[in-house]
C-alpha cells in the first residue's frame, strides 16, 4: 500500500450508525486508505450472500448490477465504511490485483468519518 494508509483510520462505533471508519490522523486527498483483497463471488453465490448478515457488506465487482453480475467480499476496513451522498473517499476496483482501493476525495480531519456512497439503491433510511 503506498502512503502512509492504515495508520490513517481506526474502526469507532456510533451510536445512531453502528461500525464505521474514521481518520486517526490528517488524510490528505487522494491518499490510499485500504488495499483489501477480495473473493470474488458468482452471481448465485451472491443471492445466497443476500440472505445472510452479509448482505450489507459485499460489493458489486462486475456485470450486470441487478442480474448476473458477481460480488467481491472484501477482506479489509473499506466493508466498515458508511453510505453519505457527500462521500469523503471512492472506491476503485482493482480487477487484476482482485483487490478493492479506498482513496480519499478531499481532506479528512482526525475523528471525521469515512464515508463513500454506495451508489445503489439504499435499503435503509441513510443518517449524516
Amino acid at each position: 500500500m503506498s502512503g502512509r494508509g492504515r495508520d490513517a483510520v481506526e474502526v469507532r462505533v456510533d451510536p445512531r450508525k453502528g461500525r464505521g471508519l474514521y481518520a486517526a490522523r490528517r488524510i490528505e486527498p487522494g491518499e490510499r486508505l485500504d488495499t483489501a483483497p477480495v473473493i470474488v463471488v458468482d452471481a448465485a453465490d451472491c443471492r445466497a450472500l443476500d440472505r445472510t448478515v452479509l448482505s450489507h457488506y459485499y460489493f458489486h465487482w462486475d456485470g450486470d448490477f441487478d442480474g448476473d453480475g458477481r460480488g467481491a467480499v472484501a477482506l479489509g476496513v473499506v466493508t466498515l465504511c458508511n453510505h453519505s451522498p457527500r462521500p469523503r473517499a471512492r472506491v476503485e476496483r482493482n480487477y487484476p490485483a482482485q483487490s478493492l482501493d479506498l482513496f480519499a476525495l478531499e481532506a479528512i480531519e482526525a475523528g471525521e468519518e469515512i464515508t463513500i456512497d454506495y451508489g445503489c439503491e439504499l435499503w435503509f433510511e441513510a443518517v449524516e
